[in-house]
């Protein structure tokens, strides 16, 4: 009798661990786990891990209505572009206003850092940590010239710049999001 107390009790705290350790499987990913300030840091190519410093991090800011803005360095200073997002289960879409569109697979590593990844299994993924709230503003990153202003012209004119060189280049590198080794050195 007491073997079988012993084990109808041993059973009954390792189904208790067992259910435990399972609550939230079915959806790991929350929205609000991703609204927020992300500025990029690191990536990995598939092969190697590498840094991302200076002019090459980018920033996305995602606010809970569902829109967001991507904040990256251009040849006259800081820019962005707005755009919208949703999730499904573990995929990020992203529509950016400009006409481009990101479908991204995101998740999170250990240490809380957002990982967007082109593939399921994220071998080539970009590593965004925590830059505050999305109310913090995206002009506090440091430009290249502080204390110049650009006037409209000179930003429309890069602006039609990159609309050319976009028209010249017919495939598309990849991601805004995950950017390769190769893309950062150019």
């Amino acid at each position: 009798m007491k073997k079988i107390y012993f084990y109808t009790m041993l059973m009954l705290a390792s189904m208790t661990v067992m259910l435990s350790s399972c609550d939230g499987w079915d959806s790991p990913y929350y929205v609000d786990d991703i609204v927020g300030s992300w500025v990029s840091y690191y990536g990995h190519d598939g092969y190697v891990e590498y840094d991302i410093m200076g002019y090459d991090a980018v920033r996305y800011d995602f606010y809970r209505d569902y829109t967001g803005r991507y904040t990256y360095y251009s040849y006259y200073g800081l820019d962005y572009v707005d755009f919208d997002w949703y999730t499904s289960g573990d995929r990020l879409i992203i529509h950016y206003y400009d006409g481009d569109s990101d479908y991204l697979f995101y998740g999170y590593d250990r240490n809380g850092d957002l990982l967007m990844s082109t593939d399921s299994r994220f071998y080539n993924f970009t590593a965004y940590r925590p830059a505050g709230m999305y109310y913090e503003p995206a002009k506090e990153m440091p430009s290249l010239e502080s204390g110049v202003k650009l006037d409209k012209s000179v930003k429309e004119a890069d602006k039609a710049a990159k609309v050319e060189k976009m028209e010249k280049n017919t495939v598309k590198a990849g991601s805004r999001a995950v950017k390769a080794r190769a893309e950062l050195t150019e």
